[in-house]
């Protein structure tokens, strides 16, 4: 019993030595932000949008592989007339080999709309380990400048040639802290029409949130003009462009909240996104949210793989049976000597290997006729030294004449040198032994 409670308390001493240094240690809690994905009923997920637009019969697909693999989206028959949604900044930033494929696939005649948290802040955008690189991603993806309102945009361009900026334009650190920091309460913000056009009929005003401190970021378009939908009222900042692109078009708000649950039913906003989506389809296309860059991924995540329960229950299953194993009916295993006696079975049959490797078979054969007449000899009162006794022999009547003329032969042979079968001999004077006696 004292032996089970010492293997006991040294498999928990093991197992603690063991979680201590290779388990990744708790964080403190915290309350994560909603992420705008399809399956999400939260603040700022799209599962309201998903819903209500598979109540009007408009078929919706999550998409949950990078733009990549557009072209080849499960359940997409159509190659043309779909609409993508996807919120920016991506909690899985695009990589550069995505962007021809995702521009591609606009050009055969499909529709992006982009969601970006560029004159809001929504709490999602302000996750930890998101894009840091959003504002080079998003001028990758949409082919558009961006720029904050308070500055000239020629004045921006000269900028982006001088190698050190005046000291007087970097930011505090008071005001890096202080953008970072959430709002007491939730900024309220709008966009209203610019002008007439299709996606905005019916449309007089979309709200937007914002729950971190917000710059207001104007966009232009070099080489495609970026038609202005939208501004935001009190500034008259430009938030909603529309952008050909080849058979198709992209869509960007500069506001990445007006789609999440808590802003869908209010004011003008329902009714932006079924413009959009009314116009966007064509035939058999299909409303493609991405979920994919918001952490939703069909392939290896491991963060997810990590965080799965799934993986947490079999580990512990495991524990358990390796405590059952250690404290079950397991005898020690008893000390070994290092003598080892040699078996006389093995030392005969090692010497014999020995033997036939080293001597002829012309000679083992002399020698086993010689050992059968020194043993007649011996029982004739003769001395033994090997010499055959053909004639005493041939007058044994107990022995087969076809037996002596065969060791004759052999005998023979051997005499000579030659070669002869050893197991044939042995079996011959094995016969001839038992007949004699």
């Amino acid at each position: 019993m004292k032996d089970r409670l010492l293997t006991l308390a040294l498999a928990i001493g093991a197992f603690i030595a063991f979680y201590a240094v290779m388990a990744p240690k708790p964080q403190a809690p915290q309350q994560h932000a909603t992420r705008p994905t399809s399956t999400e009923g939260g603040p700022n997920g799209y599962l309201g949008l998903v819903t209500w637009l598979q109540s009007e019969r408009v078929p919706v697909l999550s998409l949950r592989e990078r733009f990549t693999k557009l072209s080849d989206v499960p359940g997409l028959e159509a190659h043309t007339g779909n609409l993508l949604i996807t919120a920016a900044p991506h909690l899985y930033p695009v990589r550069d080999s995505e962007i021809v494929p995702l521009h591609s696939w606009v050009q055969r005649g499909n529709t992006l709309l982009i969601v970006a948290g560029l004159s809001d802040t929504p709490d999602w955008s302000m996750e930890p380990g998101g894009d840091n690189k959003f504002l080079q991603h998003l001028q990758s993806i949409t082919r558009m400048h961006f720029a904050e309102r308070s500055r000239d945009a020629a004045a921006d361009e000269e900028d982006e040639n001088e190698a050190e900026q005046d000291e007087a334009e970097q930011p505090t650190a008071a005001a890096v802290i202080a953008a970072q920091t959430k709002l007491p309460e939730p900024l309220h913000l709008e966009m209203r029409p610019a002008g007439a056009h299709p996606l905005l009929e019916a449309v007089n005003k979309v709200s937007a949130s914002s729950e971190y401190p917000t710059a207001k970021w104007d966009g232009w378009a070099k080489d495609s003009g970026a038609l202005e939908l939208a501004h935001d009222p009190d500034s008259g900042v430009p938030v909603l462009w529309l952008l050909s692109e080849g058979n198709g078009q992209i869509i960007v708000s500069a506001y990445g909240s007006i789609l999440g649950n808590k802003l869908l039913g209010e004011d003008d906003n329902a009714r932006l996104i079924a413009n959009i989506v009314r116009w966007s389809l064509r035939g058999a296309g299909k409303v493609i949210v991405d979920d994919a860059h918001q952490g939703l991924v069909s392939f290896y995540d491991p963060d997810a793989f990590f965080g799965d329960s799934r993986l947490h229950a079999t580990l512990w299953w495991l524990l358990g049976l390796w405590l059952l194993f250690v404290l079950g009916s397991q005898r020690l295993r008893p000390a070994q000597s290092s003598w080892s006696p040699v078996d006389i079975t093995a030392f005969v049959r090692a010497t014999g290997g020995f033997m036939a490797r080293v001597m002829r078979p012309a000679t083992v054969g002399q020698q086993m006729i010689a050992n059968f007449f020194n043993d007649a000899r011996r029982r004739s009162g003769l001395p033994a030294d090997g010499t055959p006794m053909w004639d005493w022999l041939s007058a044994q009547t107990v022995v087969s004449e076809q037996d002596v003329e065969r060791l004759q032969a052999l005998h023979a042979k051997v005499q000579q040198g030659h070669r002869v079968n050893l197991s044939q001999l042995h079996n011959l004077l094995i016969r001839l032994r038992a007949a004699l006696n």
